[in-house]
């Protein structure tokens, strides 16, 4: 059902290591997406009170999205602040709350 709302192309960017300097190295994964824009106030993975400007729900495919990967969307990059993982009877979608 989730899936008929998701009409908005983002690309998520998958931290997959870190180079010889520590730099990090990223894996591009095009999704499809549902990406609400609005400020939000949220709770960081620090506790810390922060602003979102925005909500992507994602499918539950994605589930190893974590607070260190990033979210393109129309060509600009977003950090993740909260990864929320929603159930009803079954695991339904993923929330990110982005900057």
């Amino acid at each position: 059902m989730i899936r008929a709302y998701m009409i908005d192309p983002v690309t998520l960017r998958i931290l997959s290591g870190r180079d010889e300097w520590q730099e990090p190295a990223w894996n591009s994964l095009p999704v499809m997406a549902k990406v609400e824009w609005g400020s939000r106030l949220v709770r960081n993975a620090r506790g810390e009170q922060v602003t979102a400007a925005a909500v992507v729900y994602l499918h539950p495919s994605v589930s190893q999205i974590t607070h260190e990967d990033r979210v393109m969307i129309d060509g600009i990059e977003h950090s993740i602040i909260r990864i929320e993982r929603k159930e009803d009877f079954s695991f339904s979608h993923i929330e990110v709350f982005i900057q």
